[in-house]
């Protein structure tokens, strides 16, 4: 089981990751799980699952953002398992946002969070072409994804996309999009009965047209209709 290639520090940071969820949903409407052991399995632990599936090599140095990260999922899985690289959570939700700032300092976590839209940040200097990894969970379809995540990697960087089972459409769909923003798909696969990862990779860079406007990559996908 994974719960036993963790340490007790770790083990300790993700009870009481799921503890807070469990407490504050009411308040921030952070899940639709009802119950502490389901927000550990399917929220943290399938997060873990996935993010070691994907086999991603990070250094001290590396820079990994997470967008759309809602209760600080997959960003905080992985920064309990990853200390060492940098981390910053974005989200649009300032109520998700005071949450992952409450977890943040209850669990002692060295990450940064932007409350913020991504068409928006994209396109600032501190973060356009500067992130290693990008990191999402249930993010819109794989074409809006590509858009919010490809101008955020600088080239060879890789967006690291959980998705649920059954995407097989979404993906081929997702082709024209990746070719326009300077990525290639490298990795899909399905890691369990819960999740499939898609694995994108920068191989140059993207226009500097991309992201669009705030609300147009999800009404208005990159995809050849």
């Amino acid at each position: 089981m994974l719960e036993n290639l963790l340490n007790s520090d770790q083990l300790n940071k993700v009870n009481e990751f799921a503890n807070l969820i469990y407490s504050e949903n009411k308040k921030f409407n952070l899940t639709g799980l009802k119950n502490i052991e389901d927000i550990k399995k399917t929220l943290i632990y399938e997060s873990i699952h996935s993010l070691n599936y994907a086999n991603i090599n990070l250094e001290s140095s590396s820079k990994v953002i997470d967008i759309g990260t809602g209760a600080g999922i997959p960003g905080i899985p992985f920064k309990i398992i990853n200390d060492k690289p940098s981390l910053i959570l974005v989200d649009s939700n300032h109520k998700k946002c005071n949450f992952i700032n409450k977890v943040i300092n209850e669990l002692g976590l060295d990450i940064k969070i932007i409350c913020g839209r991504i068409e928006e940040i994209a396109h600032e200097n501190e973060h356009r072409e500067s992130y290693d990894v990008c990191l999402s969970r249930a993010v819109s379809n794989i074409s809006t994804l590509n858009e919010f995540s490809l101008p955020l990697l600088k080239l060879h960087g890789k967006s690291i996309c959980i998705k649920g089972n059954n995407i097989s459409n979404e993906i081929i769909r997702s082709e024209y999009s990746a070719k326009v923003l300077g990525g290639e798909m490298i990795n899909y696969s399905t890691t369990s009965n819960m999740s499939t990862i898609v694995v994108y990779k920068k191989i140059k860079k993207t226009p500097d047209l991309y992201p669009r406007k705030t609300g147009i990559p999800k009404k208005s996908p990159l995809e050849i209709s």
